[in-house]
């Protein structure tokens, strides 16, 4: 099954289409219009993904900030400025980076 067969478009429509864009752009510009469809196309996936991405970390951020601190054992302390778990040991935050200080009471 043809790719635009759903969209009611067969040969002659396509072919048709494709001589008004060589008139309305010309020869010599047809590369210039596919790269900046295809620049376009990329764009666009991409700030997709980065909408998807984010919506993923906003989930997962909520989920983790929905911890009590209660949970924490001895064995781990929370980063001060991100508030992510991390080992005693670390000296600095896995997430973010900043220096750990001492536990908070």
């Amino acid at each position: 099954m043809p790719l635009l067969a759903p969209l009611g478009l067969g040969p002659l429509e396509i072919g048709l289409i494709l001589v008004i864009i060589v008139i309305v752009f010309g020869v010599g510009r047809l590369p210039e219009v596919g790269g900046a469809i295809g620049k376009g196309i990329r764009e666009f996936r991409k700030a997709s993904k980065d909408d998807e991405d984010a919506t993923s970390n906003v989930a997962a951020s909520a989920d983790a900030s929905a911890q009590p601190a209660a949970e924490a054992s001895a064995d781990t302390i929370f980063c001060g400025e991100c508030g992510t778990r991390n080992p005693r040991a670390n000296k600095f935050c896995s997430q973010c980076g900043n220096a750990i200080g001492a536990a908070v009471s």
